[in-house]
């Protein structure tokens, strides 16, 4: 028999699913029923391996059924159970590397190139990491940092586990990451710490244990001072990439909303993928406006196998060598 929530609790979800449901043009009760339950598990073969893609493919597939994400090359939903992949060698290699699909969508957003310098902000626990230097085939130049000391192990035995190259590894705080490092870059992930209401399973009776709207106030303040900073060590010409695994938009417009009124060779772009199950990002909320572009940011809602997500693309104008 379940327990009947506590009134405050009750209220605590209500008032969660009202401003999810507003934020996704749903009815609240619509919008548990997309947060409640397990998301399942995607995967994505890793080309840094030493094996060929197609034997890892046919290993991984001998294992449990497989289903090709059309948007994202090398990767796959796990129709299986994730257990015979995650027990398996070539998880144990560093042949695959298990995720939520939505994960995917910020370092195919950045569009990494070769011979670039990248920085990745918030690196932990490494997945973005290792899918940059995939799609750039270990021939960028990647820096890594994550301000979460306790995660920096963890960080590191990623990168070695899927053959990742970095020249180097630090734990500046990104707030002041300005204050730290001193070089430019042409490319910049920014997937910020954040409140994780992407994450939320309604099953759990915990699941808003530390939910409250001041502490969505308290990161959408952290975040902003994270987008500037990361912003002022982006080359003319360059991208960065904010992103996101929670709902609320103090969280995710709000911050590059003041990033583009305060600094005018901040431009949103358009990502150029094709992804199921997503909306723009919001033209306001709760009666504030935000600035028109953030209409080309990308909100993900979810779905059996992807997190809510928000990805926005962010260009410094003016002249350089990034594409």
């Amino acid at each position: 028999m379940s327990r009947r929530p506590h009134p405050s609790e009750a209220r605590r979800r209500d008032r969660f699913l009202e401003r999810v449901a507003a934020v996704w043009s749903m009815r609240p009760e619509d919008a548990a029923r997309r947060l409640t339950g397990d998301r399942r598990s995607s995967l994505r073969l890793n080309p840094l391996a030493r094996r060929p893609l197609e034997d890892i493919r046919r290993d991984v597939e001998a294992l449990t059924e497989l289903q090709p994400i059309a948007w994202c090359a090398d990767a796959y939903n796990i129709l299986g159970h994730k257990r015979a992949i995650t027990d398996s060698q070539p998880h144990a290699d560093g042949e695959i590397y298990v995720m939520n699909a939505s994960s995917l969508v910020p370092a195919l957003a950045l569009d990494p190139r070769p011979d670039q310098d990248i920085l990745d902000v918030c690196a932990a626990p490494g997945g973005k990491s290792a899918h940059i230097a995939a799609l750039t085939g270990n021939r960028a130049r990647l820096q890594v940092n994550d301000s979460i000391k306790s995660r920096l192990r963890k960080l590191q035995e990623v990168i070695d586990l899927m053959s990742v190259e970095v020249t180097s590894l630090s734990d500046h705080p990104g707030q002041y990451l300005d204050k730290f490092v001193e070089a430019s870059f042409d490319r910049i992930l920014l997937d910020a710490q954040c409140s994780g209401e992407g994450m939320v399973d309604l099953t759990r009776s915990d699941a808003l244990r530390f939910w409250t709207p001041e502490r969505v106030e308290q990161m959408s303040r952290l975040q902003q001072r994270m987008l500037v900073a990361s912003f002022k060590r982006l080359r003319p010409g360059g991208i960065l990439v904010y992103s996101t695994c929670t709902v609320s938009p103090e969280e995710n417009e709000a911050p590059v909303d003041h990033l583009l009124r305060h600094y005018p060779d901040a431009a949103v772009e358009p990502i150029a993928l094709t992804i199921p199950e997503t909306i723009p990002g919001l033209a306001r909320w709760e009666g504030r406006e935000y600035h028109p572009d953030l209409r080309f940011a990308l909100r993900v809602v979810p779905t059996p196998y992807m997190e809510a997500f928000f990805v926005c693309r962010i260009r410094k104008i003016g002249e350089g060598a990034s594409a």
